[in-house]
């Protein structure tokens, strides 16, 4: 999720008309570098400035800047701190070293991890884990799009994976309702931030984000930052699960809110998607903009091809002004106009159809110890399901199986779609060894939310027991990219490795089960 343009950050916080000491071409040479996050060079060329001009206050603070989004924090606050003491913008220079004191709080702690191309920081102790399948997936997402788009970064990119919300909230500015609304990842100050899973109940597709916030990265290196919002998070949107191999960015979630927009007319204007997504009203609102945005590149690669789409980014790096209906223009021969008015009539050409049950998904921080079961119950929007559903689980804690399932089966004829319950009758018959009957409710619930850890996880039992060892794995595998903090899924997926003849991995996935149970 790309927040802000760094030229409007830079407008809110950085730049004033006062203390011109520094000459405007120098000025305007190192915010165009910095604009673009060239920053090496931008670094390279303030700092033989710095000692000729070390009491000027603007580029004291533009050094800062710099030197913040080449990741050197200390340097960035001792700079900006020169600033302040030389006057003029005082308020606004202590508002940043107010915030690069509250980032090093919790960038500091962070342990480095190093590969190739990319430099990642987390918390060891609660996040250690996390460091080998963002090192894998990372580096297959940069290998996969330097093929795709013939654009390779010169620089190893740095990452930041913050343990829990309010650090991750001090460091990227995301509030806990954007947290809550989906925004777990971001790309801004020349980096990649994303929250850990842990932080959220059920957690998230951590893996899918990193490839997310890299395409960010990408389309702002090969677009010079004119792309614009859904742009970025179109094409994000769009490529983020190719590192897997993974499914289209058309979900049933994606199909339901744009078949519901298009019948009610309620598509959300592009130029409303700006600066964020983040800040559209509803969650819903949030995942039709993403879901329209990756329809637009949809759109452009059938009109012109992935080489048309590679030509209208090239286009936006050379362009006078930021944005893409230039660009557009320029390779497609439509004014932005006849852009939207033509994608439309894809959209509508696509026939998509609503799909029952199928909900935006709302992410829930935890906070304390949480029961998820409890959350779980609390979905269910019927009180009298929810009552029954309540019952089965005490019955099913007495091992009363088959009330159970009884239970659940009158809940289920209430709200037939609801997740927690397929998973809590599928959990019931496994129980009973009725495996084969579990993965009809399984395999439901799989599709009506893709993005529940539960129903991969039970699947991934399922498979075992019925002896199919492959599909086992692809479960278990899919609910670690989920939630990656549950020692069953480790062992359940070490099981799956041994049965496959595999038993380096798993041997590595008991020894990450053992560490999550110390």
């Amino acid at each position: 999720m790309k927040i802000v343009t760094f030229i409007s950050l830079v407008a809110l916080f950085f730049f004033s008309a006062a203390s011109r000491a520094a000459s405007p071409e120098l000025i305007q040479s190192l915010t165009e570098k910095l604009d673009q996050w060239n920053v090496e060079e931008a670094w390279t060329e303030v700092k033989d400035h710095l000692g000729k001009e070390s009491k000027e206050g603007q580029l004291s603070e533009l050094a800062s800047l710099i030197a913040f989004h080449r990741g050197d924090y200390q340097e960035a606050l001792k700079l900006m701190k020169s600033a302040v003491e030389a006057g003029g913008e005082e308020e606004r220079r202590k508002s940043f070293v107010l915030f690069m004191e509250q980032t090093l709080g919790v960038v500091t702690p962070l342990k480095r991890f190093e590969s190739q191309h990319f430099i990642i920081r987390l918390d060891e102790k609660q996040d250690g884990i996390l460091a080998d399948y963002l090192t894998d997936t990372l580096e297959t997402t940069y290998q996969f799009m330097a093929k795709q788009y013939g654009f390779q970064p010169r620089e190893k990119i740095r990452i930041e994976v913050f343990p829990d919300a309010q650090s991750f909230y001090y460091a990227s500015s995301l509030s806990s309702r954007d947290i809550e609304n989906g925004a777990v990842g971001i790309a801004k100050f020349n980096k990649l931030m994303v929250l850990s899973p842990r932080a959220l109940v059920h957690g998230y597709r951590w893996l899918d984000a990193i490839s997310h916030e890299y395409m960010h990265y990408l389309i702002f290196k090969m677009t010079a930052n004119k792309a614009p919002i859904w742009f970025h998070e179109g094409l994000a949107k769009y490529e983020e699960t190719k590192w897997r191999g993974g499914p289209s960015y058309f979900s049933l979630l994606y199909q339901t809110l744009l078949s519901r927009a298009l019948s009610d007319q309620r598509l959300i204007r592009f130029e409303r998607m700006e600066p964020s997504l983040v800040r559209l009203e509803t969650a819903e609102e949030i995942q039709l903009a993403y879901a329209q945005s990756a329809s637009a590149i949809d759109f452009i690669i059938t009109k012109v091809g992935e080489k048309g789409l590679k030509e209208v980014m090239r286009h936006m790096a050379t362009s006078g002004s930021p944005g893409a209906s230039e660009s557009i223009k320029e390779v497609l021969g439509l004014t932005f106009g006849e852009f939207e008015e033509r994608w439309k009539e894809f959209l509508a050409s696509r026939g998509f159809k609503e799909t029952g049950g199928v909900s935006v998904r709302h992410f829930k921080i935890k906070e304390g110890k949480t029961d998820e079961e409890r959350l779980d119950l609390e979905e269910i929007k019927s009180v009298a399901s929810r009552n029954r559903t309540h019952l089965g689980d005490r019955l099913k804690e007495r091992g009363r199986m088959s009330a159970a399932v009884l239970e659940y089966r009158r809940a289920l004829a209430d709200t037939p779609d609801s997740v927690p319950l397929l998973n809590r009758l599928s959990s019931s018959l496994m129980a009973m060894n009725k495996e084969r009957e579990a993965l009809e409710f399984l395999e439901r619930a799989r599709e009506i939310s893709p993005d529940h850890p539960t129903s991969y996880t039970l699947l991934g039992q399922v498979y075992l027991e019925t002896g199919d060892e492959k599909k086992a794995r692809e479960a278990f595998q899919e609910s670690l990219q989920i939630n990656p903090f549950n020692p069953g899924v480790h062992l359940g997926l070490a099981r799956a490795y041994e049965k496959l003849g595999d038993q380096m991995s798993a041997l590595k996935e008991r020894e990450i089960a053992r560490k999550l149970v110390q």
